[in-house]
C-alpha cells in the first residue's frame, strides 16, 4: 500500500507540472521539469524519515531501472507524438529516415566496437 502512495503523488506532480507548463511556461520542456521534480522528491528522500511518502519512495530505490523506463517511456512517446506537427512531419520523414536509420547502425557497431576491443 505505501508503494502505491510515492505513484500517485508522483503522478499528482507530472499532473500538475504539466498544467503549469502548458498554460504559463511554453518554453520549458517538460521532461526537464519531470527531472528536477525527482532530483527534488530523491533529496527530500534522502534528508527526511518518517511520513509515508518516503517510505514509499525508499521501497521504489529496489526496483530495476529498465522496467521504470518501460514503464513510463510509453507516455512520454504519447505526450510528445500527440504534439507533433504532422503536416512539418510528412514534410521531413525522408530526410529523418534517410539521417536517423544509418546512424542508428553507426552507432549500434561503433559500441560494439567499444565494448569488444575495451572490455574483457
Amino acid at each position: 500500500l505505501s508503494s502505491c502512495v510515492i505513484f500517485r503523488f508522483a503522478q499528482l506532480i507530472g499532473i500538475f507540472a504539466y498544467w503549469i507548463i502548458s498554460r504559463y511556461a511554453h518554453g520549458i520542456p517538460y521532461t526537464a521539469v519531470l527531472f528536477i521534480a525527482g532530483a527534488m522528491m530523491g533529496y527530500y528522500s534522502d534528508h527526511s524519515y518518517g511520513n509515508a511518502i518516503v517510505e514509499s519512495m525508499k521501497q521504489w530505490l529496489g526496483i530495476n531501472g529498465e522496467v521504470i523506463i518501460l514503464t513510463f517511456l510509453p507516455g512520454l512517446l504519447f505526450l510528445d507524438s500527440y504534439n507533433i506537427n504532422v503536416h512539418l512531419f510528412v514534410q521531413s520523414f525522408w530526410q529523418l529516415v534517410v539521417f536517423a536509420f544509418p546512424m542508428v547502425l553507426g552507432g549500434t557497431y561503433l559500441t560494439a566496437l567499444v565494448a569488444y576491443y575495451f572490455f574483457p
